[in-house]
């Protein structure tokens, strides 16, 4: 079976449907279908991670394995700030340019597996991570997004309690200096990490 977090999503029967909602006071519009994640709406943990995040305006945003696009669109649209958005899921990146056309911003969005074809650096790298994609590739997010921050920038994620959270802020220890925990509801953590550790 495959997690969305995959290429091969791309052959799967078309399940279009199409949702609205409202952060930080303002409607958006979301075409989704079969193969991405939180098909029918925005997830629990992306909602908190963009409450949590919302009221800073970082430069240059990247949103790292973004889905069909919302918290990429949700921080343009806020911020006008430049944003990239990069996944594996193709069907997932088709998606998110609908998006984004759907509700008039502007980012670039492009293939990659991970940080395999960013090449930026930025001053917020954002990720709700892929959980079912296992340890060895969101764990590998963690490390190779020191490659790709500003000095002062930072990496935000959320992730559950039962899905590994406090081991996951165990390994961030060990390679950035500071690493807050922003957030925290309903088993939902929010982590930020700052002053990367020498790599």
């Amino acid at each position: 079976m495959n997690h969305y977090y995959t290429q091969t999503n791309d052959r799967l029967e078309h399940d279009l449907s199409q949702f609205k909602c409202f952060v930080a006071g303002r409607e958006y519009t979301f075409q989704t279908d079969s193969g991405v994640f939180s098909k029918k709406g925005l997830d629990f943990g992306t909602r908190l991670l963009l409450e949590a995040i919302i009221s800073e305006k970082e430069e240059t945003v990247l949103d790292l394995g973004c889905g069909y696009g919302p918290i990429g669109i949700i921080l343009q649209d806020q911020w006008q700030k430049d944003v990239t958005m990069v996944d594996i899921n193709r069907r997932a990146l088709e998606i998110a340019r609908i998006n984004a056309k759907l509700n008039k911003v502007k980012a670039s969005i492009i293939e990659s597996d991970g940080f395999a074809s960013v090449s930026g650096i930025y001053s917020l790298i954002v990720t709700n991570p892929p959980i079912r994609s296992g340890k060895k590739t969101y764990y590998g997010w963690f490390d190779q997004a020191r490659n790709h921050l500003s000095n002062d920038g930072k990496l935000v994620l959320v992730m559950r309690k039962d899905q590994g959270a406090k081991s996951a802020i165990t390994y961030l220890t060990s390679l950035y200096a500071s690493v807050t925990l922003v957030s925290r509801k309903a088993g939902y953590f929010i982590i930020s990490c700052q002053n990367a550790l020498t790599i």
